[in-house]
């Protein structure tokens, strides 16, 4: 898995690294950037979410995580609608299942942040415990997990269809979830869960939840 980060590459992201980020096996080539070729990072992970486990920013940070697979759906009676609900399944459990292991994670490392500040300064000096808190996270972090319902017209081989039609529908339904979703504004609350520094509001079909995944 690579991520392409002005912070860190020597070039400006261009055209390739959107194409890169876009080139879905089978159906399109990898695209080569800067001399290696790239195909769609969700071959390995549907959401580039774990970055933030490697570099948490500081502070608060919003995150809007926008889903096009419905974990949900109707029993399906063709093999078609059989291989539709396939990958809907496979691809929406996997992006819940990244997310709440980078909050459970960021809960964990919020709670050695408290304990590291009630140790002793003698115990502080153990290696073990100073390897221990330097995963101590400060932070304070709201997932906002926007969930595209399909339309009934889906079909198996959607995640490769990009008919204009089919790209401005999306389009307009996802602007529609964002501006409701925004309405409602979950992570303004100023009173969090108990030890939640990380806390995931999961918005569909104009309802939304919250839940907040531990260790």
């Amino acid at each position: 898995m690579t991520y392409f980060d002005n912070r860190k590459s020597k070039k400006f992201i261009g055209p390739e690294h959107v194409l890169a980020s876009g080139s879905l096996p089978p159906g399109f080539p990898a695209t080569e950037v800067e001399g290696e070729h790239f195909w769609d990072g969700g071959c390995i992970s549907n959401t580039p979410l774990h970055a933030v486990l490697d570099d948490p920013p500081a502070g608060h940070t919003l995150v809007f995580m926008i889903d096009l697979w419905a974990a949900a759906g109707e029993v399906p009676q063709t093999i078609d609608e059989v291989l539709w609900r396939q990958k809907q399944i496979q691809y929406a459990s996997r992006t819940t299942h990244h997310i709440d292991t980078v909050a459970a994670r960021l809960n964990l490392r919020s709670s050695l942040a408290k304990l590291r500040d009630k140790l002793p300064p003698a115990a502080l000096n153990d290696p073990a415990v100073q390897d221990a808190t330097d995963l101590a996270y400060d932070g304070t972090m709201d997932i906002l997990h926007i969930q595209y319902i399909p339309t009934p017209d889906q079909v198996s081989a959607s995640d490769a269809e990009f008919s204009r039609p089919s790209i401005e529908r999306r389009s307009a339904a996802g602007y529609e979830d964002m501006s409701k979703a925004i309405e409602q504004a979950p992570w303004q609350v100023k009173e969090r869960p108990p030890q939640a520094a990380t806390v995931v509001h999961h918005y569909t079909a104009g309802t939304m939840s919250q839940r907040v995944p531990r260790t």
